[in-house]
């Protein structure tokens, strides 16, 4: 019986260039402290051994600063074995960072195309030699022979049926079904950044840490118990990360959502811990406008990120807004002309002159 961890995509050092400097140095951290609470489940489920399928590095070209803190990372499992895959962020080539990492005894790379004993289990590792491979980086593993134990594939790559076909020209793409069809009692799968379930032997573990919104169900690891050789897989998800990622997509058809999205927004657990996609359409009126790019200033700040599309939000000058501008004279004339302009921008100006008015009513009180 063999029990272990089941991790992929941790990409350390990962670079985060939308983000500004001090947040994505933030979220690298915890990236970090992440692997750390993965050593804690290790030992906590009293894991024999932790696979990591691929993409244990964001690129090869990591600076000693980053190789520093992901050995730190890595000594925190202690005597636990660790075996890191090479993947295409990070491959076995002559300048393969995981190389240049000080490493203890107990944290392998597997590197090369021969099995490995991992506690009661025979591991073959599917390392990626370049960053593109265009044959099967596991077409070399063996039929099982008579009376092997339990025997563990590690891989990196699209799988076929997944996303494209057998006679696709994707790079480093995996024939799961052949894999499993050889004998395998699971095939711990990397590249795909959300858990996913190929099989009931094959699995993705999906990323630790998201890198991206469009990630569906990162965050975790899989504790995988294998009983005896042929023996189908126990696979339990268990969420780690410490970074939320959240969409919302918003239509505003009266002005009092606004208060209710602030609301929502206040509610957030951990908002600098958290990343916010939010898109919002519909239409408001010029107060309402200028409550909800308060609410978006404030929250650019309070959040690790904040992005938001208000592209197909449309604002109303409406009879109740223009009251307030209190315009004579020139300013009058100035307004009528832009409400009765068809122009889009005049209602951007308008805005401009609602904001200034009360900005200036608020100065004078």
């Amino acid at each position: 019986m063999v029990r272990f961890i089941h991790t992929a995509d941790w990409q350390l050092g990962l670079k985060l260039r939308y983000l500004q400097p001090e947040r994505a140095a933030q979220l690298r951290l915890i990236r970090f402290q992440t692997v750390r609470a993965i050593a804690r489940v290790a030992r906590d489920r009293q894991a024999d051994f932790v696979l990591v399928a691929g993409d244990v590095l964001d690129d090869n070209g990591l600076g000693r600063d980053n190789l520093q803190q992901t050995a730190d990372a890595l000594r925190s499992f202690g005597d636990l074995p660790v075996g890191l895959l090479p993947g295409n962020h990070d491959a076995a080539t002559a300048d393969s960072a995981l190389q240049r990492l000080e490493l203890p005894a107990s944290v392998k790379v597997l590197a090369r195309r021969e099995p490995a004993q991992f506690g009661n289990a025979l591991i073959y590792p599917c390392p990626l030699l370049r960053r593109h491979e265009m044959d099967d980086p596991t077409r070399w593993l063996p039929m099982r022979e008579p009376g092997e134990g339990i025997r563990i594939a590690v891989a990196h790559g699209g799988v076929i049926d997944f996303a494209v076909g057998a006679d696709s020209e994707t790079p480093n793409l995996i024939d799961a079904g052949r894999v499993v069809a050889k004998g395998f009692d699971y095939l711990a799968l990397g590249d795909w950044h959300s858990t996913f379930r190929f099989n009931s032997r094959a699995w993705y573990s999906g990323a630790h840490e998201a890198t991206r919104f469009k990630e569906t169900d990162p965050g975790a690891v899989l504790l995988v118990e294998i009983e005896a050789p042929g023996a189908e897989p126990r696979v339990e998800r268990i969420p780690v990360a410490s970074t939320r990622w959240l969409t919302l997509d918003l239509e505003l058809v009266e002005d009092a959502q606004v208060a209710q999205l602030r609301r929502r927004l206040d509610g957030l657990e951990e908002r600098s811990l958290t990343l916010l996609n939010l898109n919002l359409r519909g239409t408001v009126s010029l107060a309402a406008r200028d409550e909800l790019d308060a609410l978006l200033a404030d929250y650019s700040e309070r959040l690790v990120h904040l992005r938001h599309d208000t592209s197909r939000l449309q604002t109303e000058a409406r009879d109740e807004d223009l009251a307030e501008l209190r315009a004579e004279g020139f300013m009058a004339s100035a307004l009528d002309s832009l409400r009765e302009s068809r122009d889009p921008s005049a209602v951007d100006a308008i805005r401009l002159l609602y904001r200034l008015n009360r900005e200036a009513a608020n100065e004078a009180s």
